[in-house]
Parts: structure tokens; sequence; C-alpha cells
């Protein structure tokens, strides 16, 4: 029997290490948002890849999306964008706030950034204990475009630092009106962050 090819055993270890990260997240995130809309809210995770950065602005990124942005620091440095499609950010600040929108530039532009900051909140705190590390998270910031438009600016200004990114999918369940909402994170750490991050979870070898 042949062995397994130790570069594609390395890739589907960090993808097994990201999903591992990011389902601890997801059940911490889960917790927090069903407390806030005072209803069960599953969180789950059905993919977590690491992916050149020319490939995360693909055809798929021309749809309508609200997005909070988040900068992390301390031990690790990287960009942390939380990006949902504009009607089931919609549905989520409903949720939370009966009768406000994402475009009220009051209650409801909030209601979307304490959730990005839960969210996104939730898998640094995972990744910051998976690794035994601490990072520091800055407050959310909103914007509301065409996906391309908002990861573009940010990518092109990024890609001198980096040239790998985490996409994290993420499927939010709404157990009581059985609403799906879908999303994803994308975090872009430096080039030295991302290479700790494997390091450490891999026990510094």
């Amino acid at each position: 029997m042949m062995s397994p090819n130790k570069s594609s055993f390395s890739e589907d270890l960090r993808l097994d290490i990201l999903k591992e990260i990011g389902n601890i997240g997801a059940a911490h995130a889960a917790t927090a948002l069903s407390t806030l809309l005072n209803k069960r809210i599953d969180l789950k995770i059905p993919s977590a890849q690491v992916v050149p950065i020319s490939e995360v602005n693909g055809p798929n990124r021309d749809n309508n999306v609200a997005a909070t942005y988040t900068y992390i620091d301390c031990d690790i440095h990287g960009h942390f964008f939380m990006l949902f499609k504009e009607e089931h950010a919609e549905m989520l600040v409903s949720n939370m706030i009966p009768n406000t929108t994402i475009y009220d530039g009051g209650l409801g532009e909030s209601a979307f950034c304490e959730i990005g900051n839960i969210l996104c909140g939730s898998y640094i705190s995972a990744l910051s204990q998976f690794l035994n590390i601490t990072i520091h998270q800055s407050p959310p910031i909103l914007s509301i475009d065409i996906a391309a438009a908002i990861l573009g600016e940010g990518l092109i200004e990024l890609s001198m630092e980096t040239d790998s990114v985490i996409v994290i999918e993420t499927v939010l369940v709404d157990k009581t009106n059985h609403h799906q909402m879908n999303g994803e994170f994308v975090f872009l750490p430096t080039p030295d962050s991302m290479d700790l991050i494997f390091k450490l979870a891999l026990g510094g070898e």
C-alpha cells in the first residue's frame, strides 16, 4: 500500500485544524447568539480552507452583502471580514430588534455590528485558546456593497502583506422559524502570523 503524499497530508491536516477551531468558535457563538436573540440558534462550519489571495474574488462575488471588518493584533496580526447575503443580514437584524434594518444608520446597523462582534469574537477567542496566545480585536466596521467591492479594496492593500487567505463557510439556522442564513468569514493573517498559527497548532514542529 502506498504511503499518503506528505504534502497532501500536510494540507489536509491544516484544513482539519481550521475546521476544528471553527467548530469550537461556532459552539461559543451559537450559545451567545441564542441568548442574545432569545431563541435557539445553531451555527455550523461546513468548510474551512486556505486559498490564494488571487482566488478570493471569484465570479460568486457579484452579490450584495452586509459585512463587518475587524483588525486583530497582539501575538498575531491580521484582518477579519464577516459577510452575509444582504437578505440574510436583514433577517438577523430583524430577529434581534424588530422593525429595524441594516440601512437605518442606527439600531439596525449597531445590531449587525454586535452580531459580527459575537461571531468574529467567538472564532478569535477559539483561536486564542486553541493556540494559547493573546489576540486583541478592534470594534467591527459595517459595509454594505457588492462582495467583490468590499473584499477587493481590502485585498489590493493586503496583497502586499500576504498571499494566502483563510475562508470559513458559516451557516446559521434559526431553529424557531427554520430560517437558514448563509455567510462566511474571510481571515487574512499576515504571513508570519499564518506560519505561527500552524506551527503552534502542530505542537511547534
